[in-house]
């Protein structure tokens, strides 16, 4: 019998992705919980956990500090037990430690956790807090042999974190929690002992207790500041501090800020409410406030926006969640929101992250710390693998009867 040959196309699709051998689990954005939902190519979002719990300890708490240094991801630590701990990695997999718990000190004054890193004029800084002890900053050149610039709270015990560092200008400055006077910004043309100088507050605002983040914004450096009463933003063109904030955005039940980052013309603002839950503000000039998410981003359960940052321009949102886990949102715009995790990356104990401190870009991919006090801090990456269309020839025989009228 006689054939005709036929040919056709068959579409595969292909996922194409360097998958590491580790474990992982995969989401969907497209099918996740959206606010403002558009359709949009599918994508698979594959989270992959890149270290043990607390880097083989229990007892470190959270992984509260991430940056970037020589090629190497640095990852801070906080465990009250023994003291702080970095660690460092090339591929941000496999880890090794570059200091001693408590940078050896065995007294009062062991640092129980890293609160931030930053890399300024070529050297790697990491601030400490949430003792009892003074807050400290230490400083390497090469990533593994550290050395104190301020040990002693900046002259004064009662100052017992540092909390975040920014660079602006030609300053390193770093924000403070003190346990008398609150919240207070220091700086340093050089960050060597001795050349740190307190630069705010003589103003700014009342009942303030801590800076969790710092940003850059048409051309002003900007401190997100927690408050016994309503949250705070200072502001400064690199002289004095000046409060554009002191009313919580309006809402005097919001009390508490994350982290800061500036996105597509706006600044944008992690917050926490004690009745409607977390909370992300945006302004385009600094004056005027606006919240770019419905509060609680859908789950009344959020209590706060902690972590914002950028990442292969769009815009990154960790929420904090204590009963289910904390969740990740994404944005290319700022108004249409997507949910790109499962609450606590399957675990509920991943309550929330250190502010916009514990995330990193490193090898093109978004790293995010976490505080799990049951089973040890954990440090999640990203891999987004897009679906391809390919088409395939296909060769078919088919009998020439069949083909003819």
């Amino acid at each position: 019998m006689e054939h005709k040959k036929l040919s056709i196309g068959v579409l595969v699709v292909l996922l194409l992705a360097g998958v590491a051998d580790v474990p992982a689990y995969a989401t969907d954005a497209s099918s996740a919980p959206n606010h403002g939902v558009q359709a949009h190519a599918p994508d698979i979002l594959f989270w992959q956990q890149v270290n043990s719990n607390g880097f083989g300890d229990q007892q470190a708490g959270e992984v509260s500090a991430l940056e970037v240094f020589n090629g190497n991801l640095y990852a801070g630590t906080s465990n009250p037990a023994v003291g702080a701990r970095i660690f460092r990695s090339q591929d941000g997999v496999a880890w090794t430690p570059v200091t001693e718990p408590g940078f050896g000190i065995t007294h009062d004054i062991r640092p129980p956790a890293i609160l931030d890193l930053m890399v300024f004029n070529d050297r790697l800084y990491t601030s400490t807090g949430r003792g009892d002890g003074p807050g400290q900053i230490w400083r390497a050149v090469d990533g593994v042999n550290w050395a104190p610039m301020v040990i002693h709270g900046f002259g004064d015990p009662d100052t017992v974190d540092i909390t975040a560092f920014a660079v602006y200008g030609s300053f390193i400055y770093a924000g403070a929690s003190n346990l008398i006077s609150g919240a207070q910004i220091w700086r340093s043309f050089s960050g060597d002992s001795n050349t740190w100088t307190k630069v705010a507050p003589t103003v700014p605002g009342a009942n303030a207790d801590r800076v969790t983040g710092f940003a850059v914004f048409s051309g002003a450096l900007y401190a997100a500041v927690e408050s016994q009463g309503p949250a705070q933003i200072w502001r400064s063109y690199g002289g004095d501090w000046t409060t554009v904030v002191n009313n919580g955005f309006g809402n005097s039940f919001t009390t508490s800020t994350g982290g800061m980052a500036e996105f597509a013309g706006y600044l944008y603002v992690g917050a926490g409410n004690t009745l409607e839950g977390a909370q992300l503000w945006r302004t385009n000039n600094g004056a005027n406030w606006e919240l770019a998410i419905n509060p609680g981003f859908g789950d009344p359960n959020n209590e706060k926006a902690e972590s914002v940052f950028v990442f292969q321009n769009q815009l990154y949102v960790s929420v904090k969640n204590a009963q289910t886990g904390m969740e990740l949102w994404r944005s290319a715009d700022g108004v249409i929101w997507e949910q790109i995790n499962q609450d606590g990356f399957g675990d509920s104990h991943n309550s929330g992250s250190n502010w916009s401190n514990a995330t990193a870009d490193f090898l093109d991919q978004p790293y995010v710390g976490t505080a799990n006090i049951l089973d040890g801090g954990e440090l999640w990456r990203m891999q987004q693998i897009t679906l391809l269309p390919v088409y395939l020839p296909l060769t078919v025989y088919v009998p020439l009867t069949q083909c003819l009228p």
